[in-house]
């Protein structure tokens, strides 16, 4: 098993899981030029000062760093003289600094960092949908060392799983501890959406509808969470048995501790008895680093939206810390045989939920939730639905 670990610049941090299995370390600046998968206003404030100092210091434990250029759209900014010239200049400074790997989603980023920066490993990330061996062979054809696979709509599918890792000789990776919704309707809109919220050219405040959306549609209908392609620890050998060894844990914005705990628990392969503190991207109990101003950004915006908004965002734990345990999903009432149940239902044969109530079963038994807290939330969820409209 190797670990890519997702970074929130602390150099203690990176001492601390040194004694884990932990191949890289991924991140980015909260903002440049070409954008990448989370938006700034969640990722913290890092500089160049701390970056180069936490490349260094993961080089030291014999850690490898790869930054995060995996935005899906770039205006068409990437065709104009300046577009170009200041790729170029991120990837001359990347390069400075001895980063080991450049993750991409756009093809013409892959073409350009193979052919001027060889000596970059490149990565494809979960952006650029690789669902198939037809894609995984076309990104390999264009010389990607490492395919983070489409984990949100195939880490169930065990047969496509299969026909990838027999298709290509690259590296592959999957995505084990998230919560998306399974095969997630919101996410074209979302990818591209952060990807123009986290470069220095679009300025706009950013508006995570889909974070609220998602988050808001799990709450309503607890299946949704256990339907969620993540991995239990537990059930790594599965893939291992596949020919899968590489595996990618988030979140980017996650305390240390929380980050700590996530390399621990796949290490040793336990799951946390609240499999949330595994998988959600959100409701930690301590303060995380925000981009300054984004709030004040989004009230000259949306003025009659701050009210609710700021209630939502302190109540759910989203980028404030979260209150005692108002939800739990306990990762011991999940069976030990749920994998070889799920290969066997619609969602792996048919890609359908439709008339099979085995996960609602599941989450009927293992999902918590406090009552008032619940109908708090979903009252605030949609006051925000409805002046975003």
């Amino acid at each position: 098993m190797k670990l890519s670990v997702a970074t929130n610049f602390d150099n203690a941090f990176l001492q601390r899981i040194a004694a884990y299995p932990v191949e890289e370390i991924y991140g980015k600046l909260p903002r440049d030029f070409v954008g990448g998968g989370r938006a700034s206003y969640s990722t913290g404030t890092a500089d160049k000062t701390e970056l180069e100092s936490h490349v260094a210091c993961a080089h030291s434990l014999g850690i490898k760093f790869s930054y995060v250029l995996n935005a899906v759209c770039l205006g068409n900014r990437e065709w104009s003289r300046r577009g170009h010239q200041e790729i170029r200049k991120i990837l001359d400074y990347l390069s400075e600094i001895k980063v080991d790997s450049i993750t991409v989603s756009i093809p013409y980023l892959a073409e350009l960092v193979k052919k001027r920066y060889p000596h970059f490993s490149v990565k494809v990330g979960i952006f650029a949908n690789i669902d198939s061996p037809t894609r995984a062979r076309f990104w390999e054809d264009l010389g990607a060392n490492m395919l983070v696979l489409e984990s949100f709509s195939i880490n169930r599918n065990f047969p496509v799983l299969k026909a990838i890792r027999d298709a290509v000789s690259c590296d592959l990776q999957l995505i084990a501890n998230f919560s998306c919704l399974p095969k997630c309707p919101l996410q074209i809109y979302h990818m591209v959406g952060i990807s123009h919220g986290s470069n220095t050219v679009d300025r706009e405040p950013f508006m995570d509808y889909c974070v609220f959306k998602c988050s808001s549609l799990s709450m309503k209908d607890p299946s949704l969470l256990i339907k969620s392609q993540w991995i239990r620890p537990e059930d790594l050998s599965r893939y291992e048995a596949l020919g899968y060894s590489h595996f990618k844990l988030l979140e980017r914005n996650a305390p240390t501790e929380v980050l700590l705990n996530r390399v621990k628990a796949y290490a040793e392969r336990i799951s946390p008895d609240n499999l949330l503190e595994l998988i959600q991207p959100f409701g930690f109990k301590k303060e995380i680093r925000k981009e300054f101003g984004w709030f004040w950004n989004v009230f000259l915006a949306k003025p009659t939206l701050i009210f609710p908004l700021y209630k939502l965002l302190k109540l759910r734990g989203l980028l404030y810390p979260l209150r005692g345990n108002p939800i739990t999903l306990d990762s011991r009432k999940i069976p030990a045989d749920f994998l070889d149940e799920i290969a066997v239902r619609p969602c792996s044969v048919a890609h359908d939920c439709v008339g099979c109530d085995y996960c609602r079963s599941i989450s009927d038994d293992a999902y918590r939730a406090d009552p008032k807290y619940k109908q708090e939330c979903l009252k605030l969820y949609q006051k925000v639905f409805d002046r975003l409209c």
